[in-house]
């Protein structure tokens, strides 16, 4: 009988033993090494964080009351080109998108409100309301064109 709970006990510590080195090679291969980063891995490194990070509305200090209606996946069709509107770059866009802005229709729902808090949210003080966001919006959600979105289009204007 104690021969046989020895044994019990030896094969639970050789079993923890390969657990514990599976677990470090596994481990060892999942993270990267901070020590070798150069900047560049420094930035991908930080990019892939962010990229896994909780949804950005719950870490500001905003006011949720006047948040705009957001979707957490663009509609089927695809997301609309949110730098046809005069104001909004790449930069911009995708910090929208982020925030689960993907259409012109969402923006044409907005109230100023809305956009207080946009601007607020994405530190672009007057931004949203001085370039009329909401106006430009309902123009293109219902298919027109406005003479900024037609040159953006064309190309005639770089939005970056």
């Amino acid at each position: 009988m104690l021969e046989i709970a020895s044994l019990i006990v030896i094969n639970l510590i050789i079993a923890g033993i390969i657990g514990f080195i599976i677990g470090f090679i596994v481990g060892k291969n999942t993270f990267p090494k901070i020590k070798s980063l150069g900047n560049d891995k420094l930035d991908d490194l930080k990019s892939e964080k962010t990229k896994h990070s909780i949804n950005p509305i719950f870490k500001k200090n905003s006011n949720l009351d006047f948040k705009p209606l957001i979707l957490t996946t663009p509609k089927p069709t695809g997301k609309d080109n949110l730098t046809k509107i005069k104001g909004i770059n790449t930069k911009i866009e995708m910090d929208l998108n982020n925030l689960g802005i993907y259409h012109f229709e969402q923006i044409s729902k907005w109230s100023n409100k809305n956009a207080e808090w946009i601007e607020e949210f994405l530190l672009l003080p007057g931004i949203a309301r001085s370039y009329q966001w909401i106006e430009q919006a309902k123009i293109l959600n219902t298919g027109k064109e406005t003479d900024y979105s037609l040159q953006v289009e064309n190309g005639e204007i770089k939005v970056d």
